[in-house]
């Protein structure tokens, strides 16, 4: 039997998958690819994190519109997008680097819709849109349940 010496080539090769292999495996890990209800709760708050920033608002509270978020009826067919988009959180929360790919105007959409859901839901349009405040989560915004609910009237 001819012993067979690995080439310089093969083994370049064979370390790179190696090591993709490994650090796949940590990213999932640690990224939280194990749960998907997490992930997807991840992701949504990274979106809080983008985009609302500017703003004063609580962690807890936060939390609490993300759980009435994923577990509201209207939102089941919307879920599937969540999740789908989720598997990118990784790169979504901690580089910009989906703004420039081909899905980015969906993105921009699914932050839309958080941005705007969790806005209607709290405080802050009622208290005149002033960032200074502490925006306070009220309850989730179904305009099917309140239907003359008005956020931006003046009641003075």
């Amino acid at each position: 039997m001819m012993k067979r010496k690995m080439s310089r080539r093969a083994f370049i090769i064979s370390s790179t998958v190696g090591i993709f292999a490994v650090a796949t495996g940590v990213w999932s890990v640690k990224s939280g690819y194990l749960n998907t209800h997490d992930r997807m709760t991840k992701t949504i708050f990274a979106v809080f994190e983008k985009r609302l920033s500017y703003l004063k608002w609580d962690k807890a509270q936060v939390m609490s519109f993300i759980k009435d978020f994923l577990t509201h009826t209207r939102n089941k067919g919307y879920l599937k997008k969540i999740q789908r988009l989720s598997f990118f959180y990784p790169l979504y929360a901690h580089t910009n680097w989906l703004e420039r790919t081909s899905f980015a105007g969906k993105i921009r959409s699914f932050e839309e819709r958080i941005v705007t859901k969790f806005l209607f839901s709290t405080n802050f349009f009622r208290e005149g849109a002033d960032e200074t405040k502490q925006v306070k989560y009220l309850s989730y915004y179904d305009p099917y349940k309140m239907p003359c609910q008005n956020p931006f009237a003046q009641w003075q």
